[in-house]
């Protein structure tokens, strides 16, 4: 099972649609966590990681999303990505 981690800076918009993108591999049960690092957005970011059920580490970057990781395997990716 994957961990996925985004590193965000004010991304809220890109971070929905890459969030939005992950819903398949959460229902098949390939994806473990979502964990998103902001490093200090002033946007809602926050909310948007918050509603979609995701771990939100405020600081620390990634380094700190990978000590909260409980997946198999790191998945790391910008906001704005899609999977297909």
């Amino acid at each position: 099972m994957l961990s996925v981690l985004i590193q965000t800076l004010n991304d809220e918009e890109r971070l929905a649609r890459t969030l939005a993108s992950l819903i398949g591999g959460a229902v098949e049960g390939v994806v473990r966590d979502v964990i998103v690092c902001d490093t200090g957005s002033t946007d809602q970011t926050h909310r948007v990681a918050e509603h979609a059920g995701c771990l939100y580490v405020a600081s620390g970057g990634i380094a700190a999303g990978i000590r909260q990781a409980k997946g198999d395997w790191l998945l790391l990716l910008e906001p704005g990505a899609r999977l297909a």
